[in-house]
């Protein structure tokens, strides 16, 4: 969910030439992105400890 909102706030930022807010809003998508794959590893896709 995150990630996907984090791509849609980036484009609207984009829009109106919000680059410093731009800049923290890709870094809170790539720290997303990290978070789940983290998630996803340690407990699968269905969220049970492996």
């Amino acid at each position: 969910f995150i990630r996907g909102q984090t791509l849609t706030l980036l484009e609207k930022l984009n829009e109106l030439d919000a680059d410093e807010q731009a800049d923290i809003c890709e870094s809170l998508h790539d720290h997303a992105d990290e978070l789940y794959r983290s998630c996803l590893a340690r407990f699968g896709d269905d969220g049970e400890n492996r």
